[in-house]
C-alpha cells in the first residue's frame, strides 16, 4: 500500500510543479501599470504588455518623466519558486537569483495577476 501511495505521488509531481509555473494571461496585449518599489505610493504609470509564449514586451506608449517612449523593458517570464513571484529574466540564470525584485541586483518582478511591472 506505501509503494502505491508513493508511486501516485511521484506520477502527479509534474502536474502540481507545473500549476505554480503556468501563466494567468493568455498570449496578446494586456494593460500593465509600472510601479516602484522605493516609491510605492507614487501613481502607477501605465503600460502595455504583450506575451507570447514565455516572452514579455512592456511598452511605454505615454509620455512621462519615468520612461521614454517605447520598449522598457523585453525577455522572458520565468517563475522564481523560491519568492512565488514572477520575473522578467534575460538569462536561465535569473531563474536562480538569490533575490528577486526591489532594488535587489536580481531579476525585476511582473505581477501577472495584478498586471503590475515593479522597478526599483
Amino acid at each position: 500500500m506505501k509503494g502505491s501511495r508513493t508511486l501516485t505521488l511521484l506520477c502527479l509531481l509534474p502536474f502540481a510543479v507545473g500549476a505554480a509555473e503556468r501563466s494567468p494571461l493568455r498570449n496578446g496585449e494586456h494593460a500593465f501599470r509600472h510601479r516602484s518599489a522605493v516609491h510605492p505610493n507614487l501613481p502607477a504609470h501605465p503600460l502595455v504588455a504583450r506575451i507570447t509564449g514565455t516572452r514579455i514586451v512592456l511598452t511605454n506608449s505615454k509620455p512621462s518623466s519615468v520612461f521614454p517612449l517605447g520598449v522598457v523593458a523585453e525577455g522572458e517570464l520565468m517563475w522564481d519558486a523560491a519568492s512565488k513571484q514572477w520575473i522578467h529574466g534575460y538569462d536561465p540564470a535569473d531563474r536562480t537569483s538569490k533575490e528577486v525584485g526591489g532594488c535587489s541586483d536580481g531579476p525585476e518582478v511582473v505581477d501577472l495577476r495584478r498586471r503590475t511591472y515593479w522597478t526599483c
